[in-house]
């Protein structure tokens, strides 16, 4: 019995190990079947909150090709998605010293949870930026604000796909490594046992 499982194990890390997956494949098959989008509002930027929770929609839709639901508990994945902070720095000032070039920061954060995965929590952030100037004074205008925080969010969700396919694939190479670690082991003690009998 030994023999056939450490064989299996074996040819599954074989096959498994040969064959190529774009890094696409790892992110779908983490945020798939019935998602359900969940939003927590950023009073400060409660109108970026809501665009944002609009751009994941289309993104579990467009690049991870699952489908949105309103009930959470039919829900495959649950996506928990929030604003988190926002920054802005002035980088240049003029010849009389006032700041004409900023820099918007936003940071986003992402929890998802799937029912194939014994509803174990994973969790990332990403992060965008946006430098923009303003040309006739040197105040920063709510408009101005809440249009970098658009654009620099924008840029920080263009990162969610990539991150979340990056981070199964190491969680996957693990687990292989693991499997691997055990079928030496498995080898090693059918061999000493194979040993001992013989001396025997």
């Amino acid at each position: 019995m030994k023999y056939l499982i450490s064989y299996i194990v074996f040819v599954v890390l074989f096959i498994g190990g040969c064959g190529y997956k774009p890094t696409s494949y790892y992110a779908k098959h983490e945020i798939k079947g019935k998602v359900f989008v969940n939003l927590s509002v950023n009073i400060d930027n409660a109108t970026n909150s809501v665009l944002i929770k609009d751009a994941v929609n289309e993104m579990v839709i467009n690049q991870f090709g699952a489908t949105l639901t309103s009930d959470k508990q039919k829900a495959d994945t649950i996506v928990d998605v929030s604003l988190g902070k926002v920054s802005y720095n002035a980088l240049q000032d003029d010849n009389q010293g006032y700041a004409k070039l900023y820099r918007t920061t936003v940071s986003i954060k992402l929890d998802y949870i799937h029912k194939d995965d014994n509803n174990s929590r994973k969790s990332l952030s990403v992060s965008g930026t946006y430098d923009y100037s303003v040309d006739n004074d040197s105040l920063i205008t709510d408009a101005k604000k809440q249009e970098s925080v658009k654009i620099a969010a924008t840029k920080a969700l263009g990162e969610i796909f990539s991150k979340v396919a990056i981070q199964t694939f190491k969680e996957n190479n693990s687990s292989k490594s693991l499997l691997k670690e055990q079928y030496n082991t498995n080898v090693k003690n059918t061999s000493k046992s194979k040993s001992f009998f013989f001396f025997n």
